[in-house]
């Protein structure tokens, strides 16, 4: 049985599909939670029975959730996302890091909780809760602005 050697853009969590990044060689996923929710996934797919494996592993992975179970995961994504956001900036100071070092901190860049206007330079913000990031040459500036609830 020969072993695959997948690069580091080749590979993708076991849960979420995010590529993976800078990390760990032999890594899986993206965070914690995402081992929990696949371990999770695997375990109720078991107990289950009522489909054939085969049947499970070809539909997308978003579909193999129940409802509730699939907005747990969506928030669990969006706070991962805040939470790394977080470490990089202070409401004082923009932090600034490779986009691919932010993704292989578990960052994804498919779920976020709003998208500002462009701004006059044409920069536009991508927010998740407070914490929010445009892309500039191959980085990623992260900055944190004052919390509104309307």
């Amino acid at each position: 049985m020969e072993i695959e050697t997948l690069t580091v853009a080749e590979r993708k969590c076991k849960d979420c599909g995010t590529p993976l990044g800078a990390g760990r060689e032999g890594r899986l996923y993206c965070d914690s939670y995402c081992k929990t929710n696949y371990n999770n996934r695997r375990r109720r797919e078991n107990q289950q029975g009522n489909e054939s494996h085969e049947e499970i592993s070809q539909r997308p992975e978003a579909e193999q959730l129940s409802i509730p179970d699939y907005i747990t995961r969506i928030q669990e994504i969006l706070l991962n996302n805040r939470r790394i956001m977080e470490g990089l900036c202070s409401e004082d100071r923009a932090g600034r890091i490779r986009m691919r070092d932010l993704i292989g901190k578990g960052f994804n860049t498919k779920f976020i909780t709003s998208e500002a206007e462009p701004t006059e330079s044409g920069r536009v913000y991508h927010f998740c809760f407070e914490y929010g990031y445009y892309e500039e040459n191959g980085y990623v500036i992260v900055v944190c602005r004052r919390r509104e609830v309307d």
